[in-house]
């Protein structure tokens, strides 16, 4: 599970999705491995939800800066650096532990979840490099008219949704699929 959102991060909702995911799929016959970023990499932290983390959970922190906080030079920073957005340094670090993670465990599958489209990069590359089925959880569309509002940014979360649908082996989204502009999902597309 490559997931940026999971405790001790604080402040999303998103949060206790992975968290409810991680903590009732063992019922169902599933280990869940997390793959989260390094705390450094959240605004804000909470040690107290890591509590709510099952024990039979295996979690891994990996290398991630946020970029409007730790690459600013007086007030600024170069777009270039936060694309597809601020945690794209996470993916240098969760690549090859996410590599190392496999090679241990050898999982059956490898699923990765959005608002934070770096965790849909991590999932890209690890299967182009294990071939292992990935399943790419949504929640909410990448790209909706006007929505990123910055074109680069826009153009980047363009990009990251296509290679996202074209490799991944299934997707989950939290609302009916046919809302979405991009018909490729369909045929693999589950809503919960």
């Amino acid at each position: 599970m490559i997931a940026y959102h999971f405790p001790p991060m604080h402040g999303s909702s998103g949060m206790q999705r992975t968290l409810r995911f991680a903590r009732y799929l063992p019922d169902h016959g599933w280990e869940p491995i997390v793959l989260a970023p390094s705390p450094r990499a959240c605004q804000q932290t909470d040690s107290g939800q890591l509590a709510d983390i099952p024990q039979q959970v295996r979690v891994h922190r990996a290398f991630a800066l946020d970029t409007a906080r730790h690459l600013t030079v007086m007030g600024r920073y170069p777009r270039v650096l936060a694309l597809p957005d601020r945690w794209v340094s996470w993916w240098l670090g969760a690549v090859p532990a996410g590599w190392a993670l496999i090679k241990k465990y050898k999982p059956d599958v490898i699923w990765s979840t959005y608002p934070i489209a770096t965790a849909h990069l991590i999932g890209l590359s690890l299967h182009r490099l294990t071939g292992i089925p990935w399943v790419a959880d949504f929640r909410d569309p990448m790209v909706q008219p006007d929505n990123p509002a910055v074109p680069l940014t826009y153009r980047a979360f363009e990009r990251v949704e296509n290679k996202t649908a074209v490799h991944c082996s299934r997707t989950v989204f939290a609302y009916p699929v046919f809302s979405i502009p991009f018909r490729a999902f369909s045929a693999y597309a589950v809503t919960i």
